[in-house]
């Protein structure tokens, strides 16, 4: 079991690097490889950019599970209960009516907009959510490749502690080529 120290760690620890080495590959198969030694070699600031989707690769680069799951179920739930808590007060205890011989609080009437409550929050926690832990209010950043999201397969090296010797001894074997980024 995680503590909230460890939760809270893994939520807020993105820093962003501003020097660096890329190192462009030339198929997925390769950037899956790069990834996988880069992992392997304990590197701690490094990222994969690819035009398309790789399976795997959130494998690969030791990517846990996101939050965001968590958040919108979370952001649903708080949703449906603040609308029956807001139900709740109005018909028992604010404005109580009997309609037709119902009791006070007929909850069968009340599922479709409690429903619509929780969808309408969930949606919102998400998006917040996905603003807040993506980092996606810091997009200034210029992509370290020409043509990173068209056709080029790259992996980023942030770690202060690399040097352009230790980034070509991790990615041996692999047909790579290798830019420092200042």
């Amino acid at each position: 079991m995680l503590s909230i120290a460890e939760i809270k760690r893994g939520l807020f620890s993105y820093e962003e690097a501003s020097r660096g080495f890329v190192a462009v590959v030339k198929s997925a198969a390769d950037l899956l490889k790069a990834a996988e030694k880069a992992k392997e070699a304990n590197v701690k600031s490094f990222d994969c950019y690819s035009p398309c989707p790789i399976h795997g690769m959130d494998t690969a680069m030791g990517i846990h599970r996101s939050w965001i799951p968590v958040i919108t179920f979370l952001g649903g739930l708080l949703g449906a209960v603040l609308g029956l808590s807001y139900i709740t007060f109005i018909d028992v205890f604010n404005w109580p009516i009997i309609y037709g011989g119902k009791p006070y609080f007929s909850w069968p009437a009340y599922v479709p907009l409690l429903f619509e409550l929780a969808i309408y929050f969930a949606s919102f926690f998400t998006v917040f959510a996905v603003i807040g832990l993506g980092g996606l209010w810091k997009i200034n950043r210029k992509p370290p490749v020409e043509g990173i999201t068209s056709d080029v397969f790259a992996i980023w090296f942030g770690d202060a502690t690399l040097q352009k010797a230790d980034v070509e001894r991790i990615l041996s074997g692999l047909s790579v080529e290798i830019k420092e980024i200042q």
